[in-house]
């Protein structure tokens, strides 16, 4: 399969899961479930069919597992026979009426049906209570069987009586029977493709439902990029990996990420605090390919109840949660993960408990890479005494390296890499790398390019000293600085301020003056007309306070212009904003090209691309997150899922509607009880009082040069400010 495929495979999938976001109103972590559900039921599916044929083919039957009559007395013997070789080699069985795409047919039947009977016999391909039975037959077939551990429960977060998918059953049903018809006509070709291929594309949904998940998505997910760092910097100097862990395993994703590293990893381990996560990994380790006898991720507290204390691993790695709580009782201290350090992290912040627990379960050969607050670089008390007893006692510490802020879903806090070794090679130093400045800005997070990752791996690999970016800090040097790991203390990151051209800036502020007055004629015949006191000054604050009075006086009619003849406009109408505009909806740009159209979000700019979604003017407003920050445009523009646009005016002008829409109270009409959410038929409903259209006019050019003003202003001050600094390098330099 070609990278394009690849990502036409990706986009199939995501479409899929937004039919069902768009017509469930379901939240990301909410509609995710039943999607990664389906599409493991229907890889499952399909791998059974595959093996199911093979089997019926070698032992020279002519028969189709499809085909075969369930009912019949040879149709059971046929299953019985598959279903023994299945478990031992699959984990799992399935019936021929138990297949995805029987399922889906009959879904897509039923709402035929549904469209062409009006009696009782529209139930008859009524599939919810049957696919329900399906999952929990996956689930049962591998009772008493070596794979039992690995799919006990898998499905229970597909909640098919849930009142988020209809309000009806019949609705409930239409919808499900919908997702499944779109999802059976997307062909994983299990049969030609690798299973990282089909894996990667599960891993790809993973991430766009973290995008989504806000502040959850740190329960489940760490960003690929960061993945990549830690499974890159385990796996130095080695092919071949006995076995890796994660104690907090999330999706799954840092573990195969290692996988992609090395030519085999024996056994994958790890553990997971919350169900829905734990259910979402060992689906995510069954759709890489990983065999259910090479991977044991298991359900629990890592810290209070760990599942392996008795093993050792080659390689650790880990996003634990950044600073929960946890027990921190005092009969830990006699636990051996614990005890040697003679104090427990605080209760408060379970860091060092996670980094101690991980230390314990490191092999004597093995690499650990665990991301951390930057709090544990510095933080006294019990912490910084278990800081101390890891460097100068075991001298396990290897590397620190700071990452971007804001580079993980939910929160913007810096974070850092610490890297752990039994046996180091370089035993008398330790290496600090500041990658907190090397990034890329996509949407509103901080990404790791592949140049970025590559220059903090090959830094940490080779060891190397680079100004402004690397130190290898002597073991004596990190305990004259009381083993305070902070990593500005060892990597000097100042930039010298560049010289400051008073001149031009003299001439970029005679510019803005100019600027200035001009808007400020166009403003003083406005106010002029109005009867209204000029808004004369530079103070931003008061300007604003002046264009909000304005706007209350106009909207509330107080304030109304007049023709050009002096004559009075028509009475304001009422109108709901579906009768004078139509909503569109953004979507997704990753398939696209880098072009120069501006992709907007709710944040604002985001990238560039090769097509245009809108060309015209438009009023952009926020479906998801911030719904509050009404945007306007002009020309050709993309907008992404969470940012709707607005199209089709009728008798309105778009830059009237761009000030009705800050007059709008948007959060009186928020959704959702999370994170904030907006219809289009919520929008729609929406009522305003709308003037004439050469009314609407005045009032948007009046609104318009106030805004320039403002803007301007904004401007100058920071010419002004720019003009101070460059005074001041020349006065003290």
């Amino acid at each position: 399969m070609s990278v394009d495929q690849k990502r036409q495979l990706e986009q199939q999938l995501w479409n899929i899961a937004d039919t069902l976001r768009s017509e469930s109103g379901m939240e990301a972590d909410q509609y995710r479930d039943y999607i990664l559900g389906f599409i493991f039921y229907k890889y499952l599916s399909e791998k059974m069919l595959l093996i199911a044929n093979k089997i019926l083919k070698d032992s020279g039957e002519t028969v189709q597992y499809q085909d075969i009559d369930e009912a019949t007395d040879e149709g059971k013997e046929y299953l019985e026979a598959i279903r023994e070789e299945t478990v031992e080699s699959l984990g799992f069985f399935l019936k021929p009426s138990e297949l995805f795409n029987t399922i889906a047919i009959r879904g897509q039947k039923s709402e035929q049906d549904d469209e062409e009977k009006d009696d009782e016999k529209k139930n008859d391909g009524f599939i919810l209570g049957d696919l329900a039975n399906i999952l929990t037959n996956i689930e049962q077939s591998t009772a008493g069987t070596d794979s039992e551990d690995d799919f006990n429960k898998l499905f229970e977060d597909i909640d098919l009586t849930s009142s988020k998918l209809g309000r009806t059953e019949k609705d409930k049903n239409k919808l499900i029977a919908k997702v499944l018809g779109h999802l059976n006509k997307v062909d994983f070709e299990i049969e030609n493709v690798e299973s990282d291929i089909l894996g990667d594309a599960y891993e790809y949904l993973i991430g766009q439902f973290a995008s989504g998940a806000g502040k959850k998505a740190g329960e489940f997910y760490s960003p690929q990029q960061v993945s990549m760092v830690l499974a890159k910097i385990v796996t130095t100097g080695k092919t071949k990996l006995r076995s890796a862990y994660d104690p907090t395993t999330g999706s799954g994703s840092l573990l195969l990420r290692i996988a992609k590293e090395v030519k085999d990893v024996a056994y994958f381990f790890g553990q997971e605090l919350k169900r829905t996560t734990y259910n979402l990994a060992r689906m995510n380790m069954i759709m890489h390919g990983v065999h259910y006898s090479k991977f044991d991720i298991k359900l629990g507290n890592t810290l209070e109840r760990p599942q392996h204390l008795g093993l050792r691993f080659e390689a650790i790695v880990a996003n634990p949660p950044f600073s929960t709580q946890w027990s921190a009782n005092a009969l830990f201290l006699t636990d051996d993960r614990f005890s040697q350090y003679g104090k427990l992290a605080p209760s408060s912040k379970a860091d060092f408990a996670f980094i101690q627990h991980m230390i314990y379960q490191l092999d004597d050969n093995g690499t650990m890479a665990v991301v951390m607050p930057h709090g544990v670089l510095f933080r006294g008390g019990a912490e910084g005494h278990i800081r101390q007893y890891l460097i100068e006692d075991c001298n396990y510490l290897d590397a620190v390296i700071g990452l971007p802020a804001n580079i993980f879903y939910g929160t913007s806090i810096p974070t850092c890499i610490l890297v752990f070794k039994k046996c180091r090679e370089n035993p008398d130093d330790i290496l600090f790398i500041d990658a907190s400045q090397h990034f890329d800005k996509v949407k509103t997070q901080n990404v790791l390019s592949a140049d970025h990752i590559e220059k903090i791996v090959t830094t940490y690999r080779e060891r190397i000293a680079e100004e402004k970016y690397s130190y290898v800090a002597p073991l004596s040097e990190v305990k004259a600085n009381d083993f305070n790991l902070n990593i500005p203390r060892y990597v000097d990151t100042f930039e010298e301020e560049g010289f400051i051209n008073l001149e031009k800036v003299c001439d970029l502020l005679q510019i803005k003056l100019i600027e200035s007055q001009n808007i400020d004629k166009k403003i003083f015949r406005l106010c002029e007309e109005l009867n209204l006191p000029f808004p004369n000054g530079y103070n931003l604050s008061l300007l604003n306070q002046f264009k909000k009075g304005v706007m209350q006086l106009i909207f509330s009619q107080q304030l109304r212009f007049k023709d050009d003849d002096g004559a009075d406009f028509e009475d304001w109408e009422e109108k709901s904003l579906g009768e004078v505009l139509m909503i569109g909806s953004g979507r997704d740009y990753k398939h696209l090209d880098k072009g120069d159209i501006p992709v907007f979000g709710t944040g604002g700019y985001m990238t560039s691309v090769n097509k245009f979604l809108h060309d015209g003017e438009t009023v952009c407003i926020g479906r998801k997150g911030t719904i509050d920050k009404p945007m306007y445009f002009k020309g050709k523009i993309w907008t992404v899922d969470t940012l709707f646009f607005t199209h089709t005016f009728i008798n309105t002008l778009p830059k009237f509607i761009y000030y009705i829409f800050q007059r709008i109270n948007w959060k009186e009409y928020n959704e959702a009880s999370g994170v904030p959410s907006l219809s289009k038929s919520t929008i729609e409903k929406i009522s305003i009082s709308l003037p004439s259209l050469p009314e609407q006019q005045k009032i948007a050019k009046f609104l318009t040069a106030i805004d320039e003003k403002i803007e301007k202003v904004g401007e100058q001050i920071t010419s002004t400010e720019t003009y101070k600094k460059g005074l001041l390098q020349q006065m003290f330099c």
